[in-house]
């Protein structure tokens, strides 16, 4: 501004000088045409008006070269004020996405933090898994090794039950044969006979008999019959309805009923081998 305005003074002060040189010269040039004092005065009034014109007219320059100096100004203000502005929200801004990245930052180290905890009570459940299955798969083995040991008990004690039957029937078919070897002496001795076929019913005393198209033979059961049911000794009355049997007996004398010497049954499950008639016997109502 200070500058535009010396400019503008050192402007008029040149238009003034120039203006003088100008009249000098004007007026020694109408000196020399024309000396008249009247005409010297006009022309004097003619070069001041034009000297205050000119005047006017720098200083309406001047004016508005102000004008647009402060207009100038005024931009370079607001220009500057903008840049402020700009600046601080600049700096708000970088402040705001600094903030955004320590927060960030904080986020994923605490989601590291929950991931190893993660992975660390994974580890850890797996861990206890593993040793509640081995614990368990111990238990199991024990539990077994436990109920094997009790199967190879109860099935020492069954095979020593059966043994000592076995023996009780031998012993008591020993006996019934010396009981009886004086009768046989006396009577005729009978003839053993066989038979195959389905169970009826069976009991302790007694075991039905069929042969599919022949009569039911009933058979009795004594003290000295022996039995067995699926290859092991057993009674009478363990044998089951429908089962698969063979039987060799012979006919009471005194009362004439079939009294079974041994008694061979298989299970329903089991398939039955029928006996063949041995040489010289034969079944009830089979022609030899």
């Amino acid at each position: 501004m200070k500058s535009r305005a010396a400019w503008l003074g050192a402007g008029v002060a040149a238009l003034l000088v120039g203006t003088t040189a100008c009249q000098d010269q004007d007026r020694s040039r109408q000196d020399k045409a024309d000396n008249s004092p009247e005409h010297q005065v006009e022309q004097a009034q003619a070069q001041s008006e034009k000297a205050f014109d000119d005047a006017r007219d720098a200083q309406k320059q001047a004016s508005s070269e102000q004008r647009e100096a402060a207009r100038a100004q005024e931009d370079v203000q607001r220009k500057q004020q903008e840049l402020q502005e700009a600046q601080a929200k600049a700096q708000k801004e970088a402040q705001e996405a600094q903030s955004s990245q320590q927060q960030a930052q904080s986020r994923t180290q605490q989601a590291q933090s929950v991931a190893q905890q993660a992975q660390a009570s994974a580890l850890e459940a797996q861990r206890r898994a593993q040793q509640n299955f081995a614990s368990q798969q111990q238990q199991a083995s024990n539990e077994n090794a436990a109920a094997n040991q009790q199967l190879a008990q109860e099935s020492a004690q069954q095979q020593q039950a059966a043994n000592q039957n076995a023996a009780t029937q031998q012993a008591a078919i020993a006996r019934n044969t010396q009981q009886a070897a004086p009768a046989q002496n006396t009577q005729a001795v009978q003839q053993e006979q066989q038979i195959s076929g389905d169970v009826l019913s069976a009991s302790a005393q007694e075991v039905l008999v069929s042969q599919a198209g022949e009569p039911q033979l009933r058979l009795k059961v004594g003290p000295s019959t022996q039995v067995q049911v699926d290859g092991r000794a057993a009674s009478a009355a363990d044998i089951q309805e429908g089962a698969q049997v063979r039987a060799s007996y012979r006919t009471d004398a005194s009362s004439g009923e079939p009294q079974a010497l041994r008694i061979d049954a298989t299970s329903r499950a089991q398939p039955a081998t029928p006996a063949a008639p041995e040489s010289g016997e034969s079944s009830p109502g089979v022609p030899r």
